[in-house]
Order: structure tokens, then sequence, then C-alpha cells
């Protein structure tokens, strides 16, 4: 058996032992050296990624290693290590340094990695809820907080609605066809069909589409924006690389799977879109703003097509830049007493924190697909695919749909540099992780902009 095709979750396993184990000797004030020691261990995972021999299958070909599950991997470990270099300061500020968290960041993104990399129904289930199961754990952290515990809860009982229906769907797809196995998958009769309905459900309440979302809004607001940050970036990217290897395997084998999902993707576009001007919350909005995208996204799945997947896969990667860029700012700004990010305390910011104001312009502006960001070749890519595809009129809603978004970003943006305010808040204060972090993400989001094939190239031959 190779086991060096384990090597980054097993890295990233040794990380959270070491962690869990130190976090039981060290007091509080060592909560910067395990947030540091966490992100090492990320970065030894994804460069374990450079010695792992693919293609290998292990674990009777329920866990199998290829380029493009190694690709979801860096993507997971990239977002996850940017994420927890940003959140130390945050929950330092707070008063709420749990030496826990950074082991439970690693948990939720080693349940995901080996979601990514499993070619058994039963297996991606084990991965998928222990990566759920420790989100839910990260959204309720603030243990005195009503809107943190609130959201947590929706959040619990949702998401276990969803555990239930990809269970029950896994077992009908077994009982259709007598393996769990996706390679072997070769099936069309009712039970099947229902089977398939149920995991198309469940997988569209992971990533927020409607009529599931209705956790997003409370668990995205009540969370700590760092964990914000995480639940709407990393748990996305292993998704959609995971729902790409559904769609191909198993959805697909549904005659009438693209008809169900093209309609959960325009209802999640325009009710997201739609519903975020009624918004207040800048935090709340983008909430909103994931769903809206998740619709953006679930359109690429409805044809099995490579070039439709590269561009859906590559403009989720470029999502989660700008969507970490702008919730890391919007941490930075929470730091302050008394920050609720209602619109009217962001009156003025740019008088008062021209730089931050420019930075969460420049990643509403990404958002929006205004060039050079990158996430305008997503949408273009995921267009372009969809008229090849011969769905124009998909295309034509997907490219309404994100006209009506730029509204509310720009709204923000008014609020930022076209009115005053008189700030009652203290001086922000941005910590050295927050700054690397935004910088990161906005370089990133502009270089691959501007040289796309970085990433479209590789993804490109991962599903070839």
């Amino acid at each position: 058996m190779n086991w060096i095709a384990i090597l980054p979750e097993a890295v990233l396993a040794l990380g959270i032992l070491t962690i869990f184990i130190l976090e039981l000797f060290l007091e509080k004030k060592h909560y910067k050296f395990l947030n540091i020691l966490a992100f090492v261990f990320v970065i030894l995972a994804g460069y374990s990624t450079l010695f792992v021999e693919y293609p290998s299958k292990l674990f009777f070909e329920g866990f199998s290693v290829d380029a493009l599950n190694l690709i979801g991997k860096l993507f997971i470990l990239a977002i996850t290590g940017l994420v927890i270099l940003a959140s130390y300061d945050y929950f330092t500020k707070k008063d709420s340094k749990f030496g826990e968290l950074p082991y439970l960041y690693l948990i939720a993104s080693l349940g995901l990695m080996v979601m990514l990399s499993s070619e058994n129904l039963a297996i991606i289930f084990t991965g998928l809820e222990l990566a759920s199961i420790t989100m839910y754990i990260l959204v309720g952290l603030f243990r005195k907080d009503y809107p943190s515990k609130e959201g947590a809860f929706k959040y619990l009982v949702i998401g276990t609605t969803g555990t239930s229906m990809y269970a029950l769907g896994s077992a009908l797809v077994y009982a259709s066809t007598g393996t769990l196995v996706l390679s072997s998958i070769k099936e069309e009769n009712s039970l099947f069909a229902l089977g398939v309905l149920l995991i198309i459900s469940a997988l569209a309440l992971k990533v927020s589409a409607v009529p599931f979302h209705f956790w997003t809004p409370d668990a995205y607001e009540g969370a700590p924006t760092p964990t914000t940050a995480f639940l709407s970036t990393v748990p996305k990217i292993a998704m959609y690389f995971l729902l790409v290897k559904l769609t191909i395997g198993l959805i697909s084998s549904f005659p009438d799977w693209k008809y169900l999902v093209m309609t959960i993707a325009i209802f999640s576009m325009f009710y997201g879109n739609i519903v975020a001007y009624a918004q207040r919350s800048v935090k709340r909005l983008l909430a909103y703003s994931s769903i809206a995208h998740a619709g953006y996204f679930l359109t690429a799945l409805t044809s099995v097509d490579k070039h439709l997947f590269s561009a859906l896969l590559f403009y989720v990667f470029v999502y989660s830049l700008a969507t970490l860029g702008a919730f890391t700012i919007l941490s930075i700004l929470e730091k302050r007493d008394g920050w609720t990010h209602h619109f009217l305390e962001f009156k003025g910011l740019a008088k008062g924190s021209p730089i931050l104001a420019s930075m969460l312009t420049l990643f509403l502006f990404a958002l929006i697909g205004i060039p050079p960001a990158a996430l305008l070749l997503g949408k273009l890519g995921i267009f372009f695919g969809l008229v090849k595809s011969e769905m124009l009129v998909l295309g034509i809603l997907f490219a309404i749909a994100s006209l009506i978004s730029a509204g509310y970003y720009l709204k923000v943006i008014v609020y930022m540099f076209l009115y005053t305010g008189e700030s009652k808040f203290g001086k922000v204060e941005v910590s050295a992780g927050e700054a690397f972090v935004i910088f990161v993400s906005s370089v990133l989001v502009i270089v691959f902009g501007l040289y796309p094939d970085l990433i479209l190239e590789s993804l490109l031959r991962a599903l070839s």
C-alpha cells in the first residue's frame, strides 16, 4: 500500500495531536505560539503534497489521490493557513484566547481533505461530518454571546438535517446499485433517482444554496469574524471540488440532474442578490452574497464539461481569496469596542482608515467582477461554458444576476468614501498576521486576474 499518498493528511493529523497535547499544558499567554505552530503544520502539509505519488488508491479503493484533489487540498491548506494567521490578534483583543481554536481549524480542514479523496459515499460522509461538527463548534465559540450561540444552534439543527439527507440518499443509491464506490455506479431507476436527489439537496445545504440556505445569515453573523472567513471559503472550495467529482461519477447518471441543479442555481442567484439589498449589516450582506455566489457556482454543474469545471474551480478559489480579504478587514474593524458592522458605522471610514477602506473596496470590486480582478475571468469562463453547452438562457440569467449584485457592493463603498460621519470608535489596530493576509489576498486576486493560466492550465490537465 502506498502510504505516501496520505502524507498531507498524516502531517495535518500530527499537527492536530501536537497542538492538542501542548494546549493541555500551556497557559493562555502561549496562544499566539499555538497559532503559529498550526500555521507551520499547514505549510508542512502543503509542502508534503510535492512528494505524493499519484494516481494512487488505498483502503480497498475507497480513497484515491489524483492531480485534481491534490490541487483542491493545496487550495484548502492555503486558505486555512491565511485564516489562522489572521485570527490570533482578533481573539486576543476579544479576550477569547481559546487554545483549542488552532487545532479546530486543522480538524475541519483534515475532514474536508479526506472528503476530497474519497471514492466511497460512506468515506465522503465521514470526512464531511468531521468537518461539519468542528464548524458547529467554531461558530458557537463565543460562549457568552447570544448571536454566536443562536447561529451555532441553527447551523447544527439544519446541518443535521443535511447529514440525514446525505445518509439516506447514500443508502438509497446502495440499495439500487449494490455499491457505494463512485466508479462502479451505473444505474437509472426511481430509487436511484431519489437517492441522487437527496444527496444533491444535502450538498446544496452545505454550500448555502436556496432553499437550504436558512442557516447561513445567522451563522455568518453570529460566528467570530475570522471563523466566518473560514466558513465562507474553505468548505466552499472542498464542496465544489467534491461536486465536480460527484457530477462526473454519480449525479450525471440521473438523466434530469441538470434541471434540478439549474433550478437551485437560479433561485440562489436572484434570492441572494435581492435580499442582500435589505440588509443593514455589512457582515450579513456578505452572507447573502455567499448565497448568490452559490447560485453562480452551481450553474457550472449543469453540464459535464472540463472547461466549465475548470472555470468553476478557478472562480471558487479566487472568490475565496477576495472573501477572505473582506472578512479579515471586517474582523480588524470589529476589534474596536461597540463595532457591529452596521452600514452607518462605515460612514467616512475612508477618512479615518484610508488603507483599510481602499483594500475593502478592492475586494468588493473583485466580487462584482471588475477587472483586473480574477473573479471576472471566472465569471466569463462560466458564462462562455454555458453558451458552449447550449444553455444560453441560463448564461443570460447568470449575467443579469451578476449585474444586480453590483448595487449592494457599491453601497458599502459609497458609505465609506462619499459620506462623512463622526467616529465614535477607537484607533484601528492591524496585526502583522492580518496585514500579511490582506496583502497576499489582494496581490493574488490581481495576479491571477492578469495570469489566470497559472491555475487554469493545471486544472484543465487534472480534469483531462
